[in-house]
């Protein structure tokens, strides 16, 4: 007998909080990882992360590709008697806002949907995503890959939280230079900065510059996203812990970036241009000023993925 196919797929790093678009706005990386699912017969779930040489310390009872997938299977009727081996390759780093984390409860539930063979909402498979530990914004562009925003749509007094995502579209020729410092941030210590609320004034300001930035990025107007990506709601309050980060954020810009913001919680940073050419001048910078407060600083160079975790959903052609 033929030994059966793996099933094969991708899953895209993230960049959410985008400026003033904290927890809604999202853009998907074009730096993957590989998913390889293979059945067993030993009724064994395993879980082999050649993308992270740490995971071998932890418990795999709690590996986000493992209770995605489990929570994928309650979705979809999908029994996992027989076992799987599921193998994750790649090299989105760790710990630096890139969607790490909800990549990989995205993963479980692509497993899961394939194995069902059957179609869900993907605003559903968001909501599985979130009680798990995931991040919405971070969670919608890992499931459909490109440009993606998510509304909440349940009210404050409904015990389950529930979002819809916006997929838009976004102009091919934007390319991402996101620097990552020697720097040491997690999530929770990143949000017990924010304040538990804001003037209204802010919020005023804050929903005209997001749908700003949403403009920007579906039309490629450079001049509009330097503009929008200003943001009061979390930068301000995240800088002191991130010392340095003011001082990035203006050497991407003075070396010919559009605009610049933190990735996601950080402490990696982002910045946005539409022409290739001016990629590896904005990087030399941004590793400068890092040095210039003693941190040392890699870059990656990326685009957009126009793929996600989901099967047969492919983002918006761009633009």
């Amino acid at each position: 007998m033929a030994r059966p196919t793996p099933i094969t797929f991708h899953v895209p790093a993230t960049a959410a909080n985008l400026g003033p678009g904290y927890g809604v706005i999202a853009v998907a990386l074009d730096l993957p990882l590989g998913i390889t699912v293979e059945p067993r017969t030993d009724g064994e779930l395993k879980v082999e992360r050649r993308d992270d040489p740490s995971a071998h310390l932890e418990d795999p009872r709690h590996d986000p590709v493992l209770r995605g997938l489990r929570r994928g299977a309650e979705l979809m009727d999908v029994s996992l008697g027989k076992g799987l081996s599921v193998l994750v390759e790649g090299t989105i780093p760790r710990g630096t806002g890139m969607g790490t984390i909800s990549a990989g409860y995205a993963a479980g539930l692509g497993i899961a949907i394939r194995l069902g063979r059957k179609k869900r909402p993907a605003h559903e498979l968001l909501d599985a995503l979130v009680p798990l530990g995931g991040d919405p914004a971070h969670g919608a562009a890992a499931l459909l890959g490109g440009l993606c925003a998510t509304v909440q749509v349940s009210s404050q007094q409904e015990p389950q939280l529930r979002q819809r995502i916006l997929q838009l579209p976004i102009h091919r020729d934007w390319h991402y230079v996101v620097a990552l410092p020697d720097v040491q941030m997690g999530t929770a210590e990143m949000k017990r900065v924010l304040p538990p609320t804001l003037p209204h004034s802010v919020t005023a300001r804050s929903t005209g510059r997001t749908l700003g930035v949403l403009h920007a990025l579906q039309h490629g107007q450079e001049e509009l996203l330097r503009e929008c990506i200003r943001d009061e709601v979390h930068l301000p309050y995240r800088r002191r812990l991130v010392p340095g980060l003011p001082e990035v954020l203006e050497a991407a810009v003075d070396a010919g970036a559009a605009g610049a913001t933190i990735c996601g919680h950080g402490p990696g940073v982002i910045a946005f241009t539409t022409v290739a050419g001016r990629t590896a001048e904005i990087a030399r910078a941004m590793v400068q000023a890092w040095g210039g407060v003693g941190r040392q600083a890699t870059t990656l160079t990326l685009q957009t993925a126009f793929y996600g975790a989901l099967p047969a959903i492919g983002a918006t052609p761009p633009a």
